[in-house]
């Protein structure tokens, strides 16, 4: 029994022999503390890097050039959305709307948003359903807005 416990002693000292060969860098740890200069640089390419993949303010004009105009229903009415009061309904044209409990708003890029994160007055298209609630609104691009206004 004893020299197997030496033979098991003597192979985790090569083994732990083994991993302090293989990693120079054993000591250094995902959480570790970081010195001053060190922090301050990646702080700063990192703020670099995101500024620079940051999409401009042109963005969307250039993704409605190239995307494929959106089919909005042909019983849609147009109108002026305010921002919503967070109350459950919304303004649009001066009165005020319910929404329904399953009503989607689709921003410029199609994307579904939720009414708080509309901040700015904007053209929009929208649907009620039978009880005369929202069901569905589409806030329009500038082009989509030039073509609804010529309707």
């Amino acid at each position: 029994m004893g020299a197997q416990a030496t033979a098991a002693t003597a192979a985790g000292r090569r083994a732990t022999k083994r991993n302090k060969e293989l990693t120079p860098a054993h000591c250094l740890v995902y959480n570790a503390p970081m010195d001053l200069p060190t922090s301050l640089l990646l702080s700063i390419l990192s703020a670099v890097a995101e500024m620079a993949l940051e999409p401009a303010a042109e963005q969307p004009a250039m993704q409605e050039a190239y995307g494929l105009p959106r089919a909005l229903p042909d019983e849609a009415r147009k109108g002026v959305m305010q921002p919503p009061a967070g109350d459950g309904y919304l303004t649009i044209n001066g009165q005020q709307w319910p929404l329904a409990p399953t009503a989607q708003i689709r921003n410029r890029q199609n994307l579904i948003v939720l009414p708080m994160q509309i901040e700015t007055a904007t053209e929009v298209v929208y649907v009620t359903n039978a009880d005369g609630a929202i069901h569905r609104v589409w806030m329009l691009t500038p082009t989509e807005a030039a073509v609804a206004r010529r309707r």
